[in-house]
């Protein structure tokens, strides 16, 4: 696959639609939707704010997340973490779990899978369950599964049906880089139609390429009308049907969104979509927020003390955002060695914190980081094993602090993960909005262990080599 400049990419394609955020809003009040982002990894907010994050699926939290003014909601279920069987049971759970809530509130559920805009998760899996979920609770489907996976913040595109990420000038097919050779999600195209091949294990589908040059530049009435036929097409085939979108702007996106608004007008069918994290955003249709700095974040008259990183992604880019964060001045590093971890956790929890305390006393923020050197295991079961030790032990550094912190800062999905809902026990949060482009921003809940907690969750693969000093500059 060719490489390509993205400046001359982008004279070649000219935006051609206009923003119509208020058309999708009014769509979205008219017609009583609720959209539902079943987000697999902690970091999928980081396109949007002013909305609910969901950490469990407790009856009281989804209610309370439905009955929120936000026509949107996420709904955490970590499943990239997890194996194929934890993510068939959890996604089952979670699923049921909304619809049960909703039997009440009466809304119409658009299901939003968000995951890696690098193409690494458990599909089709997940997009296959919700479907069959909604079917066996007696809602009719809409037979097309449609694939938007661009993350435009984060320069992650795609154009004629090919997945790119941006390096400067540069737009990489995803297959060429380290992502595409994941332990557990490795793929070898960035061409989606054979990435869907690959992942079903068969060329037996229906799939069309909505393509920048016939689609958002097409009238409104000319696009219902080919989003309409490609339904028709794929109905009653009794295979599975993708449409993937190509995006550049977000305008691309919001013409797909008003488009598929105005099917489902005119059709009482769910629709269940897999995406990254711009679609989402676009399909909300809120609007743009200024990045967040220290005064959005932490409130006049709290306390004093630093705030703290830990850092627990280990791709090349995380190593080079830690390496400059350490740095800055008034950060001090701590290296955590994975075989002490293992073989004196608590010894080493006992000296960590006192340090810990030590450094907050003398106003020094600590950088809490794993040993760059990845463990890498043949054995799936032993990889997943050792993987758990050490967020344990993350986890165990937040839950057992001895100074409350002005902030928190978690680098990694597992790691900011498992930090916000066991370390920090939230179940409930606040989106606030994104420090950096693509890097989000929550507050804790009052029944959080660290209640009203400033808490940015920095993706592993997001962001230039300074980033994360650069929060530590915007917040210290």
């Amino acid at each position: 696959m060719n490489r390509l400049s993205y400046s001359a990419v982008l004279r070649q394609h000219p935006e051609t639609s206009g923003d119509c955020r208020s058309e999708i809003h009014r769509l979205l009040r008219q017609q009583h939707i609720k959209l539902v982002v079943m987000d697999d990894d902690p970091t999928g907010i980081q396109t949007v704010h002013s909305c609910r994050l969901v950490t469990d699926w407790q009856t009281d939290s989804l209610q309370a997340a439905l009955a929120d003014e936000a026509p949107f909601f996420y709904v955490l279920t970590n499943t990239r973490a997890m194996t194929r069987d934890e993510a068939t049971h959890v996604t089952n759970s979670a699923m049921q779990a909304v619809l049960e809530a909703n039997r009440q509130a009466g809304y119409r559920l658009v299901f939003i899978s968000r995951s890696d805009s690098t193409l690494r998760g458990h599909f089709p899996l997940e997009t296959d369950l919700m479907a069959k979920c909604l079917r066996h609770s007696g809602h009719a489907i809409c037979p097309v599964t449609f694939f938007a996976p661009a993350f435009l913040e984060a320069g992650r595109y795609t154009l004629q049906g090919c997945h790119y990420l941006k390096d400067d000038d540069t737009l990489i097919p995803v297959s060429e880089s380290e992502f595409a050779r994941d332990n557990v999600f490795a793929y070898h195209s960035a061409v989606l139609k054979d990435y869907i091949a690959e992942k079903l294990g068969n060329d037996d589908f229906f799939y069309h390429n909505l393509s920048l040059t016939e689609f958002p530049s097409q009238p409104t009435a000319d696009r219902l009308q080919t989003l309409s036929g490609l339904i028709e097409q794929a109905r009653g085939k009794g295979f599975p049907a993708y449409v993937s979108v190509d995006a550049l702007r977000y305008s691309d996106l919001q013409a797909f969104v008003l488009t598929l608004l105005e099917w489902m007008g005119c059709h009482d069918e769910a629709v269940v979509i897999r995406s990254s994290s711009s679609l989402p955003k676009a399909m909300s249709g809120i609007d743009d927020r200024p990045l967040l700095d220290r005064k959005d974040l932490v409130r006049e008259g709290a306390a004093t003390a630093p705030g703290l990183f830990i850092v627990g992604s280990h791709v090349k880019k995380s190593t080079a955002q830690l390496n400059a964060l350490l740095q800055c001045e008034a950060t001090v590093g701590i290296e955590l060695d994975i075989r002490s971890i293992l073989d004196r956790p608590q010894q080493l929890s006992d000296e960590l914190q006192t340090r810990l305390k030590d450094l907050a006393a003398q106003g020094l923020c600590p950088v809490v980081y794993t040993s760059r050197q990845e463990v890498r295991l043949d054995n799936a079961d032993e990889r997943q094993w050792l993987g758990q030790q050490v967020s344990d032990f993350l986890v165990s550094v937040v839950s057992r602090l001895s100074y409350r912190p002005a902030w928190l800062v978690a680098k990694g999905g597992i790691t900011s993960h498992d930090i916000l809902t066991k370390g920090l026990r939230v179940r409930t949060a606040q989106v606030m909005g994104q420090i950096l482009s693509g890097v989000p921003c929550l507050r804790t809940a009052e029944d959080a262990a660290i209640p009203s907690l400033p808490y940015v969750i920095f993706p592993g693969n997001v962001g230039e080599e300074d980033s994360l000093a650069q929060v530590f500059e915007k917040l210290r």
